[in-house]
């Protein structure tokens, strides 16, 4: 939601101001962050191998994220989320549609986020950003990925079996470095 909302669409009705619905998008995404940093950190203890250009900031805004555990919002409580979102480099936010999770730093991005995004663009993740971190669990997903693409390619027309083949190596190769380069997390404390 927060990715649609921009000046052009909210203008009218959801307008800039920090009232309203953006107050409830930051409330949202804090929490969605949080649990993110909450689902690496379990990940992590159960023995999953964390990589990526992003994996020591990873670390260190898991141990830092608060774990939500419910809790009534007050008005004081919504104006929170907002200081935790503009923690530059150390807000986690899962991307399952490219099997990653992004350690936001709006210097890093290469998503380009606007000057004074507190998220990254999600539908615009590149391969190559340095807020990239992949675990075992999203190399995993790949190489299924992988496999579906293949029997898709398998039965579709030359040309576009051609692509989707090339799609599949490319996320093999995304999947074998990260099993090259994976690290688990007390080698890099």
């Amino acid at each position: 939601m927060r990715t649609v909302l921009d000046a052009r669409t909210s203008s009218g009705y959801g307008s800039r101001s920090r009232r309203g619905i953006h107050n409830i998008l930051d409330v949202e995404t804090a929490l969605a962050a949080a649990d993110t940093a909450a689902r690496l950190r379990d990940r992590l203890a159960a023995g999953e191998k964390i990589s990526g250009p992003a994996a020591r900031r990873a670390l260190t805004a898991a141990v830092q994220a608060p774990r939500f555990e419910g809790r009534t919002v007050t008005q004081k409580f919504a104006k929170q989320p907002a200081d935790y979102l503009a923690r530059d480099g150390l807000v986690l936010f899962d991307n399952p549609d490219a099997s990653l999770i992004c350690v936001f730093k709006r210097d890093n991005a290469l998503c380009e986020p606007g000057p004074d995004a507190t998220a990254p663009n999600q539908f615009d993740c590149r391969p190559g950003c340095g807020n990239a971190v992949r675990l075992d669990s999203h190399a995993t997903e790949l190489l299924e990925e992988t496999d579906r693409i293949n029997k898709l390619a398998a039965l579709s027309p030359q040309p576009l079996a051609r692509r989707l083949r090339i799609a599949a190596e490319q996320y093999r190769a995304i999947a074998d470095t990260h099993h090259a380069t994976a690290q688990p997390a007390e080698d890099l404390s």
